[in-house]
């Protein structure tokens, strides 16, 4: 589902953390969100902590929003979330939502990677 409004928002959030504007980034979520990283097993609680890991970050990632779902309050958006180091990896991230900030991300990882020849007759050339 389209939301212009929302989608705005969350590229004004991605642009606050590209930019390393932390306090920027800290307004667009709740006091008390959570973020989850289910394939390192980390969860941060609480805006301070949060915004405390962001600018702790040695070499922050920039991201580039791909895509943007949302349906009530939950949103899924996709990132290429691009490293110093020339890498870009596929990123999704799921929010819900409450009064209009983000409560809760969570963040799946992903780095690229080839195709096996044998998926070559099922797929669609991009």
């Amino acid at each position: 589902m389209s939301d212009p409004a929302f989608e705005a928002t969350v590229r004004a959030a991605f642009d606050a953390f590209n930019r390393r504007r932390f306090d920027t980034f800290a307004e667009f979520f709740t006091d008390d969100v959570v973020e989850s990283y289910p394939q390192s097993g980390e969860r941060l609680e609480g805006n301070p902590q949060q915004r405390a890991m962001h600018e702790a970050f040695p070499d922050p990632p920039t991201f580039l929003v791909r895509s943007i779902r949302r349906d009530g309050d939950l949103a899924v958006v996709e990132v290429d979330e691009q490293y110093p180091d020339g890498s870009t990896w596929k990123t999704a991230f799921i929010f819900e939502l409450r009064d209009g900030l983000i409560a809760s991300l969570t963040g799946y990882f992903g780095e690229p990677f080839a195709a096996p020849a044998w998926r070559g007759p099922y797929r669609v050339a991009p």
